[in-house]
């Protein structure tokens, strides 16, 4: 046998046993996924909230930070100019 047909046997269409919908369903309802009790729900949600106000504060922070880099580097460049034209003009 060459590889395309030990792959397409392999991945041939299988019928699942008889009740396996049944079962899988009867399991679905027995365990209640996604059901918090009220509490839960509460502090997980005030967890989601303060994780996702640091990221925001921390994304921020880098923001101004580097706004701040960025006036500085514009000031000592503005500077510079303003250093090579008064050189300029006195010649």
């Amino acid at each position: 046998m060459n590889i395309e047909s030990e792959l397409s046997q392999l991945l041939r269409r299988v019928e699942p046993p008889p009740g396996f919908r049944d079962r899988v369903m009867k399991r679905v309802r027995r365990t209640s996924v996604g059901r918090l009790k009220p509490a839960r729900t509460r502090r997980a949600l005030a967890a989601a909230a303060l994780i996702a106000a640091s990221l925001g504060g921390w994304g921020i922070h880098l923001t101004l930070r580097a706004r701040n880099e960025m006036l500085t580097a514009m000031r000592i460049a503005s500077q510079k100019v303003a250093a090579a034209q008064h050189a300029v003009n006195r010649r």
